[in-house]
This record gives C-alpha cells, sequence and structure tokens, in this order.
C-alpha cells in the first residue's frame, strides 16, 4: 500500500508539472503573438507616418518640373530636375527621391496609332528587343493587347482566344497600357523580360516623340539604325557638352553625320516624367513612384498653361 501511495503521488507530481510546462508554453505562445501584434501595428503605424512624408516629397518633383516649365520647353540631363532630391530629414524620417524623364523611352502605345498598328514604330520596338536580346516578335503580342480588332498582327501576336484558352483564361485589354507592368499579362512576358525592358520603355497615356537629349543610347540606336555604336555614343556625349535646342539644331547636327531627317519620331522636349520616392522612417521603408506629366512651355505668365502645377497621372505605392 506504501508502495501504491508512494506511486500515486510521483504520478501528481508529473501531471503538476505537465501542466506547469503546458501552461508555460501556452503563456509563451501568447506573449509572442501579442509581441509579433504590437510590432505589426507599430510598423503600421510607421508606415502610415511615412506615406504622408510622401506627399511632400511629391511635391518637390512637381515643383522641380513646375520650375522647369517656366524656364524652357527644352528638356535635358544637364538641368537640376535630373540630379534628384538627396536624402533628406523630415520630422525624424528620410526622404529621397529621383525623376526620370519618360519622354526619352520607348512609348509603348505608340505602337497602335488611331486603333490600328503603326509600322514604322513596330520596327524601331522591335530593333530595340533585338538590341537586347529578346525576341523581336514580342513586338506583334504588344500590339494585340493594346488594339481594338481581333485580328492576330504576325508572328508572336495574340488576340483574345489565345488568352481564353489558358487555365485562368481573361481577355485581351484592347486598350492602351497604364503600367509596363502590364505586360505581365501578355503573351511571351515574364518577369525577367519585362526587367530587361524597363529601363528603355513607358506606357504615357498619349501619343508621344522622344526626347533625344535623354534617351538612352540603345533607344536611339534603335531609332537611327544606320548610325554605328560611335555615333550613337559621339550624340550622347554631344548633347551632355551642348544640349539640343530644339528640333532644328537637331536637325543641323544629323545633317552633319549625316543621317536621314526623323522629324516625325524625336523631339527635345517632354511632357511625362516618372518621380521615384523612398521614405525610411524608423524601422520601416515605403517606396512610391508616380506618373507626372508637365504643362508646355508655351504659354508662360499669370493665368498661362505654363503656370500650372503639373498634374499627378497616377500613384503606385510598393
Amino acid at each position: 500500500m506504501m508502495r501504491a501511495r508512494a506511486g500515486q503521488r510521483g504520478v501528481a507530481i508529473i501531471t503538476a508539472l505537465l501542466v506547469v510546462m503546458l501552461a508555460a508554453s501556452i503563456a509563451a505562445f501568447l506573449l509572442a503573438q501579442q509581441s509579433q501584434a504590437l510590432t505589426r501595428t507599430e510598423r503600421a503605424g510607421e508606415r502610415a507616418q511615412a506615406a504622408l512624408y510622401a506627399a511632400p516629397t511629391l511635391d518637390w518633383a512637381r515643383s522641380a518640373l513646375f520650375q522647369l516649365q517656366q524656364a524652357t520647353p527644352r528638356v535635358d540631363l544637364t538641368q537640376p530636375w535630373a540630379q534628384g532630391l538627396n536624402a533628406i530629414p523630415i520630422d525624424g524620417a528620410i526622404a529621397s527621391g529621383m525623376l526620370r524623364d519618360e519622354g526619352g523611352l520607348f512609348n509603348l502605345n505608340n505602337l497602335v496609332k488611331l486603333g490600328v498598328k503603326s509600322p514604322p514604330d513596330i520596327e524601331i520596338f522591335q530593333r530595340l528587343l533585338t538590341q537586347l536580346k529578346l525576341n523581336p516578335d514580342l513586338a506583334f503580342a504588344v500590339v494585340d493587347w493594346i488594339d481594338s480588332d481581333d485580328e492576330t498582327s504576325g508572328s508572336g501576336g495574340a488576340e483574345s482566344s489565345v488568352y481564353l484558352s489558358l487555365p485562368n483564361p481573361y481577355r485581351a485589354a484592347n486598350q492602351n497600357l497604364v503600367q509596363v507592368e502590364e505586360l505581365q499579362r501578355v503573351r511571351g512576358f515574364d518577369a525577367a523580360t519585362i526587367n530587361r525592358l524597363r529601363p528603355f520603355v513607358t506606357a504615357l497615356p498619349a501619343r508621344t516623340l522622344i526626347n533625344v537629349n535623354t534617351a538612352p543610347q540603345e533607344v536611339l540606336a534603335a531609332i537611327f539604325p544606320k548610325l554605328s555604336g560611335d555615333q550613337i555614343a559621339a550624340l550622347a556625349k554631344q548633347r551632355l557638352a551642348k544640349p539640343f535646342a530644339d528640333r532644328a539644331a537637331f536637325g543641323e547636327y544629323l545633317a552633319k553625320i549625316p543621317a536621314p531627317p526623323v522629324d516625325d519620331l524625336v523631339d527635345t522636349g517632354s511632357s511625362f516624367f516618372l518621380v521615384y520616392i523612398a521614405i525610411g522612417n524608423a524601422g520601416s521603408q515605403m517606396r512610391q513612384s508616380a506618373l507626372l506629366q508637365r504643362a508646355p512651355a508655351t504659354a508662360a505668365g499669370a493665368g498661362g498653361v505654363a503656370s500650372k502645377w503639373p498634374s499627378i497621372i497616377w500613384v503606385r505605392t510598393d
């Protein structure tokens, strides 16, 4: 009997220890969950605060473009907007930003003009794709995604019939791209392809000419296929030393090379800019991008077009 009672006491002690251990584990788990919830709440608060700081940083970009449009219709890489916004403190947060001239990039929406494909723009885009070691037939896939008909444009093209046959079916947009990232839904494009293409293309709400003062050399080479690599490099060097004031000045430069005129393809000014914003606040960071459109610098003065601040086309938080 004494041995039995001793055994029962041992079982009771072990049971009590197990209960204590279980309670301690539950308490530790609950504390960890509470700590994570508090951390998430704190991070959400920091991001919300950072979002408030993004607004004045965006205003910096709009101010830079406002000053530019009042000064000159020309846009080039020697102007203050191209220098970016160095990291500055805002109430304990750190804000930085940079502007990119979208007018210097190939506008994917140019592939379709008045509802039908534009052969000259398709050829430029195909040459750009070839330079980047991408399939030039991707140009037809983009054309079919944008145009309003249901006829396949060429090899590599795809209309709604192709997309409707996918496991998760959808239709071709049959309208202009709003952002380059929409290419993820276009046949033949994946993340690697888009990342390769992203520094050289854009998606703008209006048909645009390419700004030769800011265009990457790859885009220039796509526009001027008869120019050698050395001539393209010389053109890029020339515009930094002496930016082209207007299309007439650029035409004079082409005549000296010589090169065929392309007045219907290029310009020396731009209307659209992409602003990148980064806000660091305590332990969190927020990134934001926005497409801005500046007014043309053709009606300066009170009440004139150039007196209006650049408009915001869209804003995206990453």
